[in-house]
């Protein structure tokens, strides 16, 4: 692990634990939370042994599943892991789409049953045709391509030749309308620019988004304000006739260790009580929508 990662796995960790106690105090307090059938869409590998025994120790009792996204490094582990423990382990691969063997990459993990690939850090914006080939690879094999949107943390130490201008939402657009039978996740409703994470959403069938991350942190004080973002209620003249409810547009991630699964579970509720979601719609946000596109049976 690179020193920019190692810091921001540091940085998420520290980000999290300062904000657990509230969130999961009131998430264990109400009573008003259904059990319901989880999938975690974000969550990272970390290359320590004892990784998949604290993933599936946390995960397994609160009927939640987690697309853990792993580099070439963490193959085998995950492969092995996604075998032993298939009521938890959902394997998505994770590339950087400059390296020149990306391909290949991609065609080994989906030979060994991976169903999505993570993205992250493009040296060119993420709708830069040099890239095409690779979204044509992923639609082909029919894998889910998750990318980073927004925001990104790193050190300024350090040289780095990407940026959040690589990252845009509003790029995801152009590979959705480009590939429309590629399922697609932005991740963090594209933090900050989450008007335009919503605008793209709102048209394509095939894109969603998860809000990991920082967001829900920074909006606590006003969780509303994410009915202003997603603000339609399905299709209309000024939706695609394809369109669902806005916030159906959501999938639940964490992107932060296993251990935080509930402050996770509990900022995403609070957000969807805050703009009164329906039951329906949560259920779907929280594994339901996730567990269609990757074929898994929902669990009662």
């Amino acid at each position: 692990m690179t020193r920019t990662n190692a810091s921001r796995r540091d940085f998420v960790r520290l980000m999290a634990l300062g904000a657990a106690g509230t969130a999961l105090a009131s998430f264990k307090a109400s009573s008003q939370s259904p059990r319901r059938f989880v999938i975690d869409s974000h969550q990272h590998y970390q290359a320590t042994p004892d990784y998949v025994e604290r993933l599936v120790k946390v995960y397994r009792p609160r009927n939640a599943m987690a697309c853990v996204l792993t580099p070439m490094a963490g193959f085998e582990v995950i492969r092995k892991a996604a075998a032993d423990h298939p009521d938890v382990v959902i394997p998505y691969g994770h590339v950087n789409v400059d390296d020149p063997g990306v391909l290949k990459e991609i065609q080994k993990f989906a030979d060994a049953g991976f169903k999505g690939i993570k993205m992250h850090r493009p040296r060119n914006n993420w709708d830069d045709f040099a890239y095409f080939q690779i979204y044509e690879k992923l639609q082909s094999l029919r894998l889910v391509a998750l990318f980073h949107t927004g925001i990104v943390a790193g050190s300024s130490d350090e040289p780095e030749p990407s940026s959040m201008a690589r990252m845009r939402p509003s790029f995801l657009h152009t590979i959705a309308r480009s590939f429309p039978k590629l399922m697609i996740q932005g991740a963090h409703l594209g933090n900050p620019w989450y008007a335009e994470a919503a605008e793209v959403a709102r048209w394509e069938k095939n894109l969603y988004f998860d809000l990991t991350g920082s967001s829900l942190i920074k909006k606590a004080k006003n969780l509303a304000v994410f009915k202003e973002y997603l603000w339609w209620e399905g299709p209309t003249a000024h939706s695609s006739p394809d369109a669902v409810y806005a916030f159906e547009k959501l999938v639940f991630g964490t992107d932060e260790p296993p251990e935080n699964l509930d402050t996770c579970l509990a900022r995403y509720e609070a957000m969807l009580n805050a703009c009164e979601a329906p039951e329906a719609s949560r259920k779907k946000i929280y594994g339901e929508t996730l567990a269609k596109i990757l074929g898994i049976k929902v669990r009662a």
